[in-house]
């Protein structure tokens, strides 16, 4: 299967502390795939590298094999994200926060295009035209994070980033999230990377998972094999058991 995104030998350090020591990725076209792993195990300064918000040390990052580098607006328009906190802005409508990004640069939406737009999305996540006219401050956590996923999506992206995408949602919410994002990846065809702690979540909307340890890929193979793969570490993270070889004490 094709890799759509591919990650090699990717490091990072910060002064003396070291958070990424060689990661190796190869995430396939279509795919979900889900990071675990604990605090300080580098997914969120992982994301950054992917994203070209941080420059690696060493290592390249590759869309479809060819190699990007920091802060490239080209390949930031290929991207969609989900933010933990839904991060929507508080003085903008709903509509207005979905269609930010396409209401930018020399090819940006008129006002009329952005609202039918968004309100193509809003449908999109489940939620009803007369949301869109509602500010954040307004919506439920659950509402909110449907509107994150719906900006998400809005400018139809290749690769859509779901970070902790079920945090704070009640089981049924949750539920309603994950059926969400497998739902979205395959009707753009998306490439999928979600960093979550939610097991069920893992299990209901991941391909592939790759667990991360001490800024490396430990283990990574399909979310299928996760609970047969026979790995100690894996086994533990995932049951969440205080006893194994992953230090509980951070």
């Amino acid at each position: 299967m094709t890799a759509k995104l591919e990650l090699t030998g990717i490091t990072k350090s910060f002064g003396r502390k070291t958070v990424l020591r060689g990661v190796d990725l190869s995430i396939p076209e279509g795919q979900n795939l889900v990071i675990l792993g604990g605090s300080g195990s580098g997914k969120s300064v992982l994301l950054k590298c992917i994203l070209g918000l941080l420059r690696p040390d060493a290592g390249t990052v590759r869309i479809d094999g060819q190699e990007i580098g920091a802060r490239d607006d080209a390949v930031l328009s290929r991207f969609g994200m989900l933010f933990q906190g839904g991060a929507l802005f508080d003085s903008l409508t709903v509509w207005q926060n979905i269609s930010f990004r396409l209401r930018q640069g020399q090819n940006r939406l008129s006002r009329t295009e952005a609202r039918d737009l968004a309100i193509e999305k809003l449908r999109r996540v489940g939620l009803t035209p007369d949301v869109a006219d509602l500010l954040p401050a307004e919506l439920s956590g659950g509402m909110q994070k449907r509107v994150g996923l719906a900006r998400a999506i809005a400018a139809e992206p290749e690769i859509i980033f779901f970070d902790e995408p079920t945090t704070g949602l009640d089981p049924i919410m949750a539920g309603v999230i994950n059926d969400l994002i497998r739902e979205v990846i395959a009707d753009l065809g998306a490439t999928g990377i979600t960093i979550t702690h939610d097991m069920i979540s893992m299990r209901a909307v991941g391909d592939h998972v790759a667990l991360m340890l001490d800024g490396k890929v430990h283990w990574t193979g399909p979310a299928a094999e996760v609970d047969t793969c026979g790995d100690p570490h894996v086994t533990q993270f995932v049951s969440g058991s205080a006893s194994g070889p992953i230090a509980t004490v951070r």
